[in-house]
């Protein structure tokens, strides 16, 4: 052991890289998620890969997201059982969430045709709703 009781700790050497690679791999993941998110509506090709890689994108985005709200607003000092159970919420909800992507992905019609399903859909038929919507007008 070096020195005393009285001593001050050690202040660690300051790097400017010091915290950013955190920073920079989310802004780097919202980033991807533009050309992801409209690649394979522009190419006009569902492909199975580019959809997995879409799930996973949004997937880690997610949690990255609400990992830095539990850092954020839930302070570990004052709270520890709260915060270590808002990190196995997340935890479970983001193993859920991949496991509902997973089976969407594999036993349904996936992601970006769902999406397009739902984007081409025609309105059906108000029935009785449209003459009073006409009346109004």
């Amino acid at each position: 052991m070096e020195g005393g009781v009285n001593d001050p700790a050690p202040v660690p050497e300051p790097s400017p890289t010091h915290g950013s690679y955190h920073w920079v791999f989310e802004r780097a993941m919202s980033a991807a998620l533009i050309p992801l998110t409209i690649a394979p509506f522009a190419a006009g090709t569902l492909n199975p890969v580019m959809d997995a890689i879409l799930c996973a994108g949004i997937l880690l985005h997610s949690h990255i997201g609400f990992q830095s709200v539990i850092i954020d607003y839930v302070p570990d000092k004052r709270l520890p059982k709260t915060r270590a159970m808002f990190w196995w919420a997340l935890r479970a909800a983001t193993v859920v969430v991949a496991v509902g992507f997973f089976e969407f992905e594999t036993n349904d019609v996936g992601l970006t045709e769902a999406i397009t399903r739902i984007w081409t859909a025609k309105r059906k038929e108000m029935g009785s709703v449209e003459p009073v919507l006409q009346g109004v007008a």
